[in-house]
């Protein structure tokens, strides 16, 4: 019993915790950035900026930010997305505090960003700031809308868009974007071991793209969430304008965690 114990014990320590050893104290805030105390200082300082630079492309599409500033949570380990955000853990974004994200076990105390694509190997620097970017512009639209005005499709799809990511020509993920109007339903359908996430968040950026070069741009985009709540999303927004297996703009790497 001992033998097996050491052997335990040496097996969850270091890079390859166990999740279960993950909790709060293996988080280390630093004012509104709290960092998976695996990060060394050098991937901390190289990280902060990547802040700034979202924030300021977030800026630059709709033209001034109006959402509060949240609390930004980055994870270097599997165990510490898994504790902030589920088993299918993703990046996301909180509007509120005093929650929890779906199966995730962190009580959140203030609006929150938490990033999880930093827990996979090798992530670019430029593929964090799109996520940033992609995360803030939820924030954006909670600020400027209430999260309950406009469809899950859009919100995502924008945010697709905003973050600057790219998708492979033709991608869909879904027959009809309408049916993912809520949000669990996203959630639920977008879950990574479903197989379908890069497609929908591609198909969902390409639409709301494809929207906005016929409304005006990043303006139409803006002057659609400031009619709301007085008009509703649907008379604003009109049929859908991308055509099935449309090869418009943007694009989702791999593995498209937002």
């Amino acid at each position: 019993m001992k033998t097996f114990l050491t052997l335990l014990a040496l097996a969850c320590t270091g890079a390859n915790a166990c999740a279960a050893d993950f909790g709060n104290d293996d988080l280390v805030r630093q004012g509104r950035v709290v960092f998976d105390k695996r990060f060394t200082q050098a991937e901390q300082d190289r990280i902060k900026p990547l802040i700034v630079g979202a924030l300021d492309q977030v800026t630059a599409f709709y033209g001034e930010r109006r959402g509060d500033m949240p609390d930004f949570y980055f994870c270097k380990s599997v165990e510490c997305a898994k504790h902030l955000a589920g088993a299918e853990w993703r990046s996301f974004t909180l509007s509120k505090g005093g929650l929890r994200y779906h199966d995730g076990k962190y009580w959140f105390e203030r609006p929150s960003i938490v990033i999880t694509s930093t827990a996979r190997k090798n992530v670019s620097d430029e593929r964090i700031q799109s996520t940033l970017a992609h995360e803030l512009s939820h924030v954006e639209v909670s600020a400027r809308a209430g999260r309950f005005d406009v469809p899950a499709w859009f919100n995502e799809g924008l945010a697709t868009v905003v973050g600057g990511a790219k998708c492979k020509p033709g991608e869909q993920g879904i027959d009809d974007l309408a049916k993912l109007k809520v949000s669990d339903v996203w959630h639920e359908y977008t879950k990574p071991s479903a197989g379908k996430t890069n497609a929908t968040y591609c198909q969902a950026g390409m639409e709301v793209q494809a929207w906005a070069e016929r409304h005006g741009g990043a303006r139409g985009v803006v002057d659609l969430l400031a009619s709301l709540p007085k008009k509703s999303f649907e008379s604003m927004y009109g049929p859908f304008v991308a055509p099935q297996g449309a090869t418009q703009a943007a694009t989702v790497a791999e593995n498209n965690d937002h």
